[in-house]
């Protein structure tokens, strides 16, 4: 049916009011953004304007698989332990100075947001970053919001470091397009990328710094530490001892020393020769240069270290990573009624051989037993105890029955370090293919399957690290861009934007395209607003004489362009860890989108 006064069909009438109301729901965030590309793939159905075959093709495109392998092969490296030696290689680059922690963590993060994405990047850092910041003391809100930026501009390094750049390739093959158009070499736009990422690296330096909030933190492991030091009487700091040749205590054993340091201070890791003992049995014997580690007040254990012939580090260096929160900390438990240990001496318990725990203290009836008197102790009901472990062993420890384990708030999600090798051959395989001409989406999948085939990650993690909201995203705004080029609604609106027609130069078509995927970016995502507006962007490309490919890759860039506000992932990723609030994205992500539109607009001109 045609309606003669403004040239519209009832079909395209159905195309446009569908637009306008996933428009409307995305804004409203009545509904979330993945459910309203599922209700438009009903209705589109239900309307009858695409059949089955089409209606459901998204889930079977080549961007969504790219996507779901991007996401496996991200989360196969944050199992691996990546985080880990991500944070050793950093400090030791960044010498441990703030500034060029700093710049160290921008340049990691822009490039590895090139090969695994931006929201993947970030996720494998905050734990890098909680690190570096207990270490070094730099506030997570100095770090969060210039390595999540950096991120998002290194994404265009590579096609397959942001969606808007795997769902690009994608599109480019549908032949529901107005010409065939061959898919961008992975490294198509790395020209761009590189300078944007510079761009932004230096805007950070010598402007954003100032910009940025300064949050002070209020952690777990601070109120632990304050809790500990109140109930238990045990200070928290900890400190690195070397035993030197002259000490009175060589050759004596761990039981020897435990009994001339204060109550309050407790020996919790010994390092002798090449082997650690966590924690360290009362019997083995000490020698000279053994490292240990003692947990107490700064004063006493000054005083102990030089009325005994020990050496204080400055910092700790071996034990960093062994007593780092991440992997270790202070806990609780309680005996229950139920418990069988009732009326047996804590000591017999041998609970740092048996249990690999250490029993700090114990607090009963406002009584608080520590020292000699701990380890004579006889165990009641409701007995508390005040101990230190690594994570895994507590986790372990919820399963014994004979304990009532309080301590919940703790990092629970268990590494496999021993797998790194076989993740950094997953990643590099893909990548390699992918760089010979293998499909991308084809390359991808293969390095994710290699993650699961080498056990870095199981099935179930591998299903679990997909976004499937992102999935059902994709593949259900995919068919509106079909639909929307088959109904002649494509060619009705850009007939229909003034700007968008011969006569104007091209300079200002492409920059106004870039307006108005940023804009639909915010609304429909950065992924919905690629797929509805490429298909638009060849077809303006054509009539005004433009390269197409250029057009394309113009909003793929542009749709990139999410940093004002928090409801992009990366930044909701990082806003509560930060601290971040809305005007904080505004005043700094304001300042970077039009450094990014600016460059975008002209490196695409100029070096491609």
């Amino acid at each position: 049916m045609q309606l003669h006064t403004f040239g519209l069909t009832l079909d395209m009438i159905l195309v446009i009011g569908i637009l306008l109301f996933t428009t409307v729901l995305s804004l409203s965030s009545f509904i979330r953004i993945d459910v309203v590309a599922v209700l438009v793939l009903l209705v589109l159905g239900v309307t009858q304007l695409l059949p089955p075959d089409l209606l459901f093709s998204g889930f079977s495109s080549e961007a969504v698989i790219a996507l779901i392998a991007t996401m496996i092969i991200g989360a196969g490296l944050e199992k691996a332990g990546m985080a880990i030696k991500l944070s050793r290689w950093i400090l030791r680059l960044g010498h441990e100075h703030p500034k060029e922690i700093s710049r160290v963590l921008m340049i990691v993060s822009g490039v590895l947001a090139g090969f695994i994405r931006s929201l993947n990047t970030i996720a494998l850092l905050l734990p890098v970053v909680s690190r570096i910041s207990l270490r070094v003391g730099i506030p997570k809100s100095s770090l969060l919001m210039p390595i999540g930026f950096c991120a998002m501009l290194g994404s265009s390094l590579t096609m397959i470091g942001s969606g808007p750049l795997i769902v690009l390739n994608g599109l480019l093959q549908n032949e529901n397009l107005p010409v065939p158009l061959s898919p961008f070499h992975v490294f198509a736009v790395f020209p761009i990328g590189f300078i944007q990422l510079l761009i932004g690296i230096l805007f950070f330096i010598f402007i954003g710094y100032r910009l940025l909030p300064k949050v002070e933190e209020k952690n777990f492991q601070a109120t632990t530490k304050q809790h500990f030091l109140r109930i238990y009487g045990k200070a928290t700091d900890i400190f690195e001892l070397r035993m030197l040749s002259n000490s009175d205590l060589v050759n004596q054993t761990l039981s020897k020393i435990e009994t001339l340091i204060d109550d309050s201070s407790s020996v919790l890791a010994v390092r002798q020769g090449k082997e650690t003992y966590f924690p360290p049995l009362r019997s083995m014997v000490l020698q000279e240069s053994a490292l240990i580690a003692i947990m107490g007040h700064k004063e006493i254990i000054m005083q102990f270290a030089e009325a005994h012939g020990f050496k204080v580090a400055q910092k700790l260096n071996f034990f960093s990573e062994l007593l780092h929160p991440v992997r270790s900390g202070l806990c609780e438990a309680v005996i229950p009624p139920s418990s069988q240990l009732i009326g047996k001496d804590l000591g017999d318990l041998h609970m740092r051989r048996m249990h690999h725990v250490q029993v700090l203290s114990v607090y009963r009836d406002n009584v608080l037993y520590r020292g000699e008197k701990l380890r004579k102790l006889v165990l009641h009901s409701g007995d508390t105890l005040g101990m230190y472990c690594d994570w895994e062993t507590l986790e372990a420890f919820h399963k014994n029955p004979d304990f009532a384990v309080l301590t919940t708030a703790y990092p629970k999600e268990e590494l496999r370090p021993q797998k790194i090798y076989y993740a950094s051959f997953s990643f590099i395989t893909a990548m390699l293919l992918i760089f010979f001409g293998m499909p991308i989406s084809v390359g991808l999948l293969l390095g994710a399957v290699c993650m699961v085939a080498f056990k870095v990650l199981t099935v179930d993690e591998a299903y679990q690290s997909v976004s499937w909201s992102t999935v059902f995203l994709v593949a259900g705004l995919i068919p509106l861009g079909i639909v929307m080029k088959q109904t002649h609604t494509v060619e009705w609106l850009t007939q229909h934007m003034g700007i968008f027609k011969e006569g104007v130069p091209v300079i200002a078509i492409q920059s106004a395209l870039a307006l108005l995927s940023m804009g639909l970016a915010f609304v429909i995502s950065n992924v919905g607003a690629t797929v509805v507006l490429v298909p638009i962007a060849v077809d303006i490309a054509l009539k005004v004489g433009a390269d197409p490919k250029l057009f394309a890759l113009t909003v793929a860039l542009a749709a990139s362009n999410t940093f004002v506000f928090p409801t992009n992932q990366v930044n909701a990723l990082i806003a509560g860890p930060g601290g971040y609030q809305v005007k904080d994205f505004v005043r700094v992500g304001g300042i970077v989108s039009i450094l990014y539109l600016l460059s975008v607009t002209i490196l695409l001109n100029y070096l491609l």
